[in-house]
C-alpha cells in the first residue's frame, strides 16, 4: 500500500503541489489525468525523490519517509520499492535489450551477471521480445525501445510501477503495443500509477481515476464514476476538452536526472 501525505513541491516561488493526499492499495492501478500544468508528472517523480518535495510524507508498506528530514538511506530505500518507466524510454543505448534490463539488476540489486541474464531473459519474453535481445536500441521501433523500459523496470520486482506518459514519444502506429503490454501487467496484478493522455486507455486498465489541476487532486474515483458521472465541473470540462483534442504535457526527463538513479551507469 502507498499512502502519499500532504505533499507540497514549490519550484522557487511557484507552488505546483498543494497538499496533495492520495491513498493506492496494492495490486491497484491509478491513473492520473489531468491538463497541461497541473502537476500530474511532479507528482509522479516526488513519489520517488526524482522530485524531492518541499514536505510531506511518503508511505509504502509501512516505510515512512518525511520529506524534510529525508536521508540519503531513506531516499534509496524508497527507490528501491519503485521503478519508473520514463516518456522517452531513456535506454542506454551503447548496450543491447538484454544489457540495459540486466544493469539494473547489478548495479542495483547486486544479482550476478549469470543469474540477471537468466531474469532478463524471463522478463524479455514476458514482453515479447526474446527474438530482440541482442539488438541496441538505435535497431528497435519506438515501442520496442519503450517495451525494453517496461521490461527493466519490471525485472527490479518492485512493489510500485510508475509510468510518465508511457506512449506521448511513440508513433501512433506503436502505441498499441505498449498499451497491451501494460494492460496485462495490470492483468498480473501489479500495483501502477499511470500518468498517461489515452483516454481510452484509462478506460480499460484503470481501478481509479484521479483528475488534477492547478497541483491539486480535483476528484478521484471509479472508472464509471469519472467518466459517467463526474461531480466536479472542472472533471466535465477537462473530459469535454479532452475528448476532442488532448495537449501532450511537455517532459523533459534526461537520462542523467531520471533513469541512472535506478539501473546504473554503463
Amino acid at each position: 500500500m502507498i499512502k502519499l501525505h500532504n505533499i507540497h513541491k514549490y519550484f522557487s516561488k511557484h507552488h505546483v503541489l498543494k497538499g496533495v493526499n492520495l491513498t493506492v492499495e496494492k495490486g491497484e492501478v491509478i491513473v492520473i489525468l489531468g491538463p497541461s500544468g497541473s502537476g500530474k508528472s511532479t507528482l509522479l517523480r516526488s513519489i520517488n525523490f526524482l522530485e524531492h518535495p518541499s514536505c510531506g510524507v511518503i508511505e509504502i508498506n509501512g516505510m515512512k519517509i518525511d520529506s524534510e528530514t529525508a536521508s540519503k538511506k531513506d531516499i534509496l530505500a524508497l527507490r528501491t520499492s519503485t521503478a519508473m518507466v520514463f516518456q522517452q524510454y531513456n535506454l542506454f543505448k551503447n548496450l543491447t535489450a538484454i544489457q540495459n534490463v540486466m544493469i539494473g539488476l547489478t548495479s542495483v540489486k547486486k544479482i550476478d551477471k549469470k543469474k540477471a541474464r537468466e531474469i532478463a531473459e524471463k522478463i524479455l519474453g514476458k514482453v515479447a521480445l526474446n527474438d530482440r535481445m541482442d539488438y541496441y536500441p538505435s535497431q528497435l521501433s519506438g515501442g520496442q525501445q519503450q517495451r525494453v523500459a517496461i521490461a527493466r523496470a519490471l525485472a527490479l520486482n518492485p512493489e510500485v510501477l510508475l509510468f510518465d506518459e508511457p506512449t506521448s514519444a511513440l508513433d501512433p502506429e506503436l502505441v498499441d503495443e505498449v498499451l497491451f503490454t501494460i494492460k496485462q501487467l495490470a492483468n498480473d496484478g501489479n500495483t501502477m500509477i499511470i500518468v498517461t493522455h489515452e483516454l481510452g486507455f484509462a478506460r480499460e486498465v484503470a481501478d481509479k481515476i484521479i483528475l488534477m489541476d492547478d497541483g491539486l487532486i480535483v476528484e478521484e474515483g471509479s472508472v464509471e464514476k469519472i467518466f459517467s458521472n463526474p461531480v466536479e465541473e472542472r472533471t466535465r470540462q477537462f473530459l469535454g476538452k479532452a475528448l476532442e483534442r488532448f495537449i501532450i504535457e511537455p517532459n523533459d526527463i534526461k537520462l542523467e536526472q531520471g533513469a541512472e538513479k535506478y539501473y546504473g551507469a554503463s
